[in-house]
């Protein structure tokens, strides 16, 4: 078959009724639309079929490039560009080849590669960073949870070092890297040991949690231990005697000695008379307290194990929060911040305030310690009073050990309120400088 001239298919003009097809030699033809559409087909036979294979539209610019497959993939094809493709087809069919299915092979394999390129992509921009697995973690995990700013602290602190990488990668040098660093301390000469110690525990959790989820195969620090980073916690044992905290008591009375805020200063005496955690003590609201009856009510939402607890209130803790209610008014939080009355004192202000307190010298006959060894002090001195000691663990909210947590259910009300009362009149009449002997009881 001929070659047809170009002008023809330039001018060529549709059939209202059918398909118009023209011919041009090779395989090659122009199928015109009724529409007035015009597209380059190649039609041939290959084992006994016939295929009719559109390869493109017809322009007179053609596609760009020097290449067959490029002209193509175009779709948009000049008479030259259309002839040459059928001239090398025509080819191929004289070498055993089908090359229409050959070329829809191929773009299958390429699809298919696409296709799997995004698939892979889409799991790669799925599996979170570090600082997104944080987040997650946290959501999932620890929202509602009293613990979960102090862990979010830890865990931060950990993002600021590997906190852009994916999850997936980080290796254990990455993780003991960024614990030494923060074993390094944010000051000269101050070491932070003990964080980096607290915050290899709650990266172990996030780890675990990232297994679960098959973001990792393995936890690359599941073994490590906090003694690996030198990071073991010190133990602390630090408990008052009756006499000590009596003296705590009466500066607290001295505001030349203790420039806390009153506010401040009444949580401290509520810790002091009632033995419970701080956030317990400093995030309590009015609607707990019945001071009439004397009894305080705390939620399990805020308690650390989960477990509503009722503390009772001797007269000395009641007359306590007759004085702050004075300051804070009579709904919402107790402990209203000073500054902030919307919010409850902060949690560690009441620390901050005893610890200033020996750094002012205000207690120089008082062994230096914590808010948290307050509770230790009442748990321990309580049997000094001749009250057993699983009443001051039932006071504090703590599960008996061994077989008592299985066989013992008894709350023993009468003994908690009657062990409160006494500590609270000891406290008072140490304080008060009345000539009482501190007992202690022989184990």
């Amino acid at each position: 078959m001929g070659k047809t001239a170009s002008a023809v298919y330039d001018k060529a003009k549709p059939d209202p009724e059918r398909d118009r097809m023209i011919g041009d030699g090779d395989g090659l033809y122009m199928r015109i639309r009724p529409h007035g559409a015009k597209t380059w087909v190649v039609e041939y036979q290959h084992m006994g079929r016939r295929t009719k294979y559109t390869i493109g539209q017809h322009d007179r610019d053609g596609a760009p490039g020097d290449k067959l497959e490029d002209w193509l993939r175009h779709g948009r094809l000049s008479l030259t560009q259309a002839r040459a493709i059928a001239g090398n087809w025509k080819q191929a069919r004289k070498a055993g080849h089908d090359p229409a299915a050959e070329w829809e092979d191929k773009l299958a394999a390429e699809r298919a590669a696409a296709t799997a390129k995004r698939a892979a992509e889409a799991i790669e921009a799925a599996l979170p960073t570090v600082s997104q697995a944080i987040d997650l973690f946290m959501a999932k995990i620890m929202a509602g949870k009293k613990s979960a700013p102090a862990i979010r602290y830890r865990l931060d602190r950990l993002a600021a070092h590997i906190g852009d990488k994916k999850i997936r990668d980080v290796t254990r040098q990455d993780l003991l890297g960024a614990l030494d660093n923060i074993a390094s301390g944010q000051h000269e000469g101050r070491t932070a040991k003990l964080l980096a110690g607290e915050v290899l525990t709650q990266a172990r959790r996030l780890w675990r949690f990232a297994v679960v989820r098959e973001w990792v195969a393995v936890s690359p620090i599941a073994d490590v231990t906090r003694r690996d980073v030198d990071a073991t916690p010190n133990k602390r044992s630090v408990t008052l005697r009756l006499d000590e905290v009596a003296q705590l008591w009466r500066v607290l009375d001295n505001q030349s000695k203790c420039k806390s805020d009153p506010v401040t200063v009444a949580a401290l005496r509520l810790l002091i008379l009632t033995g419970q955690r701080e956030r317990e003590v400093t995030d309590a609201d009015w609607s707990e307290f019945d001071l009439d009856a004397g009894l305080w009510r705390i939620p399990a939402a805020r308690t650390k194990k989960q477990r509503a607890h009722l503390v009772h209130l001797a007269p000395q803790a009641v007359a306590v929060l007759r004085e702050l209610r004075k300051i804070t008014g009579e709904t919402g939080f107790a402990f209203k911040s000073p500054t902030k009355p919307k919010q409850a004192i902060f949690g560690r202000s009441v620390n901050n305030a005893l610890l200033t307190l020996f750094k002012t010298d205000a207690l120089p006959n008082v062994t230096q310690c914590t808010v948290h060894d307050l509770r230790r002090t009442l748990i321990t001195r309580l049997p000094d009073l001749g009250f057993e000691p699983f009443v001051a663990h039932k006071i504090a909210n703590h599960v008996l050990p061994g077989v008592l947590a299985v066989y013992n259910h008894a709350e023993y009300m009468d003994q908690r309120e009657a062990a409160l009362r006494a500590w609270a009149a000891r406290i008072e009449s140490l304080a008060a400088g009345e000539n009482v002997v501190q007992l202690h009881r022989v184990a």
